[in-house]
């Protein structure tokens, strides 16, 4: 019997075939790595959306990937990202939820499917859920699809997760992967806007995770604010953002990788370990270089607020 990972393949040689060389080369990142994380992730998704999974969440995926296309695009000739406020991202994505659930199951499938991303997981999971102390309780702000969460939740089956995200279609999502991973005993997710964080406790959590979502904010001063008062002094923290990367909700423009740490910084954070990549193909001519970022970071020991 074909394996997941298999699967996956042929759907996409089936049904979306522009998108077989990308998948090809985040294999190649690490072939190991990417067959383990592909069979752990789309096994999930199977249980988490059920009949005819595979080909809808191969079709959400093929979609988001070409609308980053066409952002980019709009960015090289604009100059700028197509939305400057969370009200126009939130009318473009967010208050349609039909728009929002194929959004976050594309993106799920970006995790391991984009070769730069294969990358950062690799950093996730050696360098940051495998350095987690023992019973480490967690927290993340904008869990999105959960994957990030959830899988530090099964890697580590000692730790507690606690979710904060503004958007119904994320509490569903999240939560039906959580389920579907076996860890919903140990990870609670609560709707709730991250910048409104006052009633957590200061210096409580062990590890926080915080995956792309920097870059949707109108004030990102406020978010790593909140981040380094609520994780424990030597906590770590995983953090990425967006440089230089145009989506349709993008809104903060970062266009240097010394922009995210100097904000880490900003706000107690040790900045201990970076990885800046890029999408192995990018538009002819570009003016701008699309790159994920991810920082691995711990809160400075004896910081006081």
């Amino acid at each position: 019997m074909a394996t997941l990972r298999e699967q996956l393949f042929d759907a996409v040689r089936d049904h979306q075939p522009r998108n077989l060389r990308g998948i090809e080369e985040a294999r190649a990142v690490d072939p190991a790595r990417f067959d383990a994380t592909a069979e752990r992730y789309l096994g999930w998704l199977q249980a988490a959306r059920g009949e005819d999974w595979l080909a809808r969440s191969v079709a959400a995926f093929a979609r988001f990937s070409l609308e980053v296309v066409y952002e980019q695009a709009r960015y090289e000739a604009a100059g700028h990202y197509a939305s400057s406020s969370f009200a126009e991202a939130e009318a473009n994505v967010y208050s349609q939820r039909h728009v929002m659930d194929e959004y976050l199951w594309g993106v799920y499938l970006t995790n391991f499917l984009w070769a730069h991303h294969m990358e950062i997981m690799g950093l996730f999971q050696d360098r940051f859920v495998a350095r987690l102390p023992a019973a480490a309780r967690l927290v993340e702000f904008a869990p999105g699809h959960g994957g990030w969460g959830v899988w530090a939740a099964h890697a580590r089956p000692d730790a507690t997760l606690d979710g904060y995200d503004i958007s119904p279609s994320s509490m569903a999502i999240a939560s039906a992967i959580a389920e579907a991973a076996g860890v919903s005993d140990r990870v609670t997710y609560t709707r709730r806007n991250v910048l409104d964080l006052d009633g957590l406790p200061e210096a409580a959590f062990d590890g926080l995770i915080c995956s792309f979502l920097v870059e949707h904010l109108e004030e990102p001063d406020r978010l790593l604010a909140t981040i380094g008062k609520v994780v424990k002094p030597g906590g770590l923290v995983f953090f990425t953002g967006a440089i230089e990367a145009a989506q349709v909700d993008h809104i903060h423009e970062f266009r240097r990788e010394s922009d995210l740490v100097l904000l880490a910084e900003k706000h107690g954070l040790r900045v201990r370990e970076t990885l800046s990549v890029n999408p192995q193909r990018t538009l002819p001519k570009a003016r701008y270089l699309p790159r994920s970022m991810a920082l691995i970071c711990s809160r400075r020991q004896g910081q006081t607020w």
